[in-house]
């Protein structure tokens, strides 16, 4: 345990002595300011910006209320001025010396007075005179017509039980009412006639459209009775609710400020102004996440700003990480290793900056060491077991026999042009096999043997499997590759895969070209690959001893590796059909490409 611990602290004390790690420390220190300042300008700016807009509310509301008032008193002045018509006084009080006519034409002058004072405010629905000495209601909007008692009555009464108002709501609706009495002109009765303004609720809310702004916004206007109360339009939201029932609970017309109420989301900004000439409070309201959008907007961007930041951070560290620590890690293992005695040791050199220089020339410097230990007799042992495996697989006599037992079935059932072109294609296959004159071909003959030998071995497997082949491309048909380097992966998947499959068998073979290399796949679907064979078939495959027993695909592995160095060779891994996959890259010419085997 000690032990696992000492070497925890020491693992510890390294990673903080790394110049790396002080680096990506320092960066990281550099953040805490940057946020700091930032979250420091947010805060600031979204305050600056609620003083804005409160102000900013608060002159809009004072403003509209003013404008009201003084629409209110013009309705009450030109009111006062109808005292003095002449057919009014007459109707009020002589009608009885008046005849039929002087009746009519007075009740006619009097309506044309009525409907010019209703269309001199948009506020106004309709402008009522109530006459008792005649029993008539002369209306602006609905004509002449027995007395509204109960409207005159009701405006009456309120108008004595609250003198000086200049509105009074009666049904939810405002009206503006002018009593006119003469003492001792009538006995009980002193009220000659009354001249009523009603307000239209909709226009008087429509005139404060220019109050909202955004979304769900509004204004409510409303008397501290709660008699009298009509909105733009309904906003869900409880604590706005609550501030405007306040009202109706009591509380003094000197609630008339600016304020912020609810929580999270639900919070709303409040301006409020009680009129003492009207008698109700205009409410305007507007909800906050409406009001700072744009700043969350910039907040959101502030903190892609810092993601980028820190991913910029991360690329850097990771970069310096790839072009510095690791080289420099790679190059010490190297040397610890050659102090050990292991002279066989490489190093990557990927990169062209000054490190892979260093990493190339410690490299050659291997190389030389194990060429001159050597002494080139581990390549010439490499190159004759090759020659040798490559003449043992040239005829496989199992194979022969297979196929000279189809030939003979389709010439015992009369399958004539089957058997000769069956034939033909035995030929063709003998005839590449034994061709001995180079140890090369060209890559559309090599591709074109090995079709072949899928389409004779097809025939024998033809209700357990189909083969497809693809085409070599044009600009690689002419390059020289080793012979005998796609048969054999062929072979493989007839003899382990699909000798041990009733049906269903698939085998493709795909040339695809890249931008410096050609990729050949051969796949299979066999079900008998599983994770523990490739496991095992890739690490031969990396292995380079030359004890180990060289079997198909280890030949044509390392044959590839003479042809192409350490580029070459081939590389497994799944199908995409399922069982396994082989990849071969080829080369045009000796250019250096990067390999791009690891890509598929």
């Amino acid at each position: 345990m000690k032990t696992e611990v000492g070497s925890i602290r020491t693992g510890l004390g390294k990673m903080k002595s790394s110049l790396l790690f002080r680096f990506a420390l320092m960066l990281a220190f550099m953040l805490i300011p940057i946020v700091l300042i930032g979250n420091n300008f947010y805060s600031g700016g979204r305050e600056s910006l609620r003083r804005e807009i409160s102000n900013s509310m608060e002159s809009r509301v004072e403003a509209n209320i003013r404008a009201m008032e003084k629409e209110v008193e013009r309705i009450q002045l030109l009111q006062f001025e109808m005292i003095n018509d002449e057919s009014l006084n007459k109707l009020a009080v002589i009608p009885d010396y008046m005849n039929n006519f002087d009746k009519s034409q007075a009740l006619l002058l009097l309506q044309d007075r009525l409907f010019a004072l209703k269309n001199s405010s948009l506020y106004i629905s309709d402008v009522s005179v109530h006459i008792p000495s005649i029993n008539r209601t002369l209306s602006a909007m609905q004509g002449t017509g027995l007395m509204a008692q109960d409207q005159f009555d009701q405006t009456r009464e309120l108008a004595g039980n609250n003198p000086g108002e200049a509105i009074y709501f009666l049904g939810n609706i405002p009206y503006i009412v002018l009593v006119h009495e003469v003492r001792g002109l009538y006995e009980g009765d002193n009220a000659l006639y009354s001249i009523i303004v009603e307000l239209s609720p909709s226009e008087l809310i429509k005139s404060f459209a220019a109050l909202e702004s955004s979304e769900n916004s509004g204004s409510v206007l409303r008397d501290p009775s709660g008699e009298f109360i009509i909105r733009s339009h309904h906003y869900e939201n409880p604590y706005l609710d609550q501030y405007i029932n306040q009202y109706q609970s009591g509380v003094p017309h000197t609630y008339e400020n600016i304020s912020s109420v609810g929580k999270g989301e639900d919070r709303v900004l409040v301006s409020s102004r009680f009129s003492e000439l009207l008698g109700f409070s205009l409410i305007h309201y507007v909800p906050e996440k409406h009001l700072f959008n744009n700043l969350h907007r910039y907040q959101q961007l502030f903190w892609v700003l810092i993601a980028v930041f820190l991913v910029f951070i991360i690329v850097l560290w990771l970069s310096l990480y790839r072009m510095i620590h690791r080289p420099l890690l790679a190059l010490l293992r190297a040397f610890r290793k050659m102090e050990k005695g292991e002279l066989d040791v490489t190093v990557a050199a990927n990169s062209r900056s000054e490190f892979g220089y260093l990493l190339q020339g410690f490299n050659k410097m291997s190389r030389n060491m194990r060429e001159l230990i050597e002494q080139v007799y581990t390549h010439k042992i490499l190159v004759q077991r090759a020659e040798l495996k490559q003449l043992q697989s040239q005829i496989n006599p199992h194979f022969l026999y297979n196929s000279y037992f189809t030939l003979s079935n389709m010439i015992a059932v009369e399958d004539h042009d089957n058997a000769k072109q069956f034939a033909s294609q035995m030929g063709s296959y003998l005839r590449y096999i034994t061709r001995n004159s180079s140890d090369e071909a060209p890559l559309f003959e090599e591709a074109k043997h090995a079709t072949i030998y899928a389409e004779i071995q097809g025939r024998r497997f033809r209700l357990r499997m189909k083969a497809e082949c693809g085409e070599v491309p044009v600009s690689y048909r002419a390059v020289m590759v080793p012979r005998l380097i796609l048969q054999p992966l062929i072979e493989n998947a007839f003899e382990h895969v699909f000798d041990h499959m009733e049906e269903g068998g698939l085998l493709s073979i795909t040339f695809e070209e890249a931008d410096d290399c050609l990729l050949i796949r051969v796949e299979d679907n066999g079900p008998l690959m599983d994770q523990e064979r490739l496991e095992t078939l890739e690490r031969l495959l990396r292995t380079d001893e030359s004890t180990i027993e060289t079997t198909g695909l280890l030949n044509i592995h390392r044959r590839l590796r003479m042809k192409y160095g350490d580029k070459g060779g081939i590389h497994v891994g799944r199908s995409r059909l399922g069982g396994l996959e082989v990849r071969i890259a080829i080369w045009k010419g000796d250019k250096e490409y990067a390999s791009i085997v690891d890509r598929g």
